[in-house]
């Protein structure tokens, strides 16, 4: 995993948000942060590279899409304020409450620079949230994310599941990725808001500690 923090107006509290797949620091860092932020991305091997959080303020969980995923595999629930879910499930691949498996597999085999594009178009919810999107792109090759979504694969499909008590969850309705139904039937309290799965209203919200 890598990371990076982004410094905030105050030091009352702290955020790490784990983005989803093939993304970096870039996409997140035009949103203002209240608190001081880490943004963690890269699930290729998820053995390494964990920030280290400070530990004299309560820390909040931001995870969206595979970084809902990555979250309960990789940090300690109990030494986290709360935990917020957004456009993701603990159950990423799965025909019920995630992306099917079908489609998984079709976008692994299908990746390559145009694939990445059609991916990235369906996750914006068009060519107007694209541009925003693209604007702030993050600095990944194709092969690095083959690397990234191989690894996911076949971790998510040999890690046992572990117990992770989330204090929210917020699906967009217009989501192409991780279906709407599919994020109800994982979190069937889910806070339903307008939006593509790249939801930028919701992590500027989030970020700048309002509600959504």
């Amino acid at each position: 995993m890598r990371s990076r923090k982004f410094c905030g107006a105050s030091d009352e509290r702290a955020v790490v948000l784990f983005a989803g797949w093939g993304m970096d620091d870039a996409p997140f860092a035009p949103f203002p942060k209240r608190f001081d932020t880490w943004v963690v991305w890269d699930y290729a091997d998820l053995t390494q590279g964990l920030p280290e959080l400070p530990r004299d303020r309560p820390v909040d969980l931001i995870a969206w899409s595979m970084g809902v995923w990555a979250a309960t595999q990789t940090l300690d629930r109990g030494a986290l304020a709360s935990a917020t879910a957004v456009n993701g499930t603990p159950w990423p691949i799965d025909a019920a409450r995630g992306i099917p498996p079908a489609l998984f597999d079709a976008t692994l085999a299908g990746l390559s620079e145009a694939g990445i594009a059609r991916f990235r178009r369906r996750m914006c919810g068009g060519a107007a949230g694209l541009a925003g999107f693209l604007a702030h792109a993050p600095a990944r090759g194709p092969e690095d994310l083959r690397r990234e979504l191989e690894a996911l694969g076949a971790a998510i499909r040999s890690r046992p599941e572990r117990p992770f008590a989330w204090t929210r969850a917020v699906a967009c309705e217009g989501d192409r990725i991780f279906p709407l139904a599919a994020q109800r039937a994982a979190f069937p309290e889910a806070e339903v808001r307008p939006g593509a799965h790249w939801a930028p209203e919701v992590f500027a919200a989030l970020l700048g500690g309002r509600a959504p």
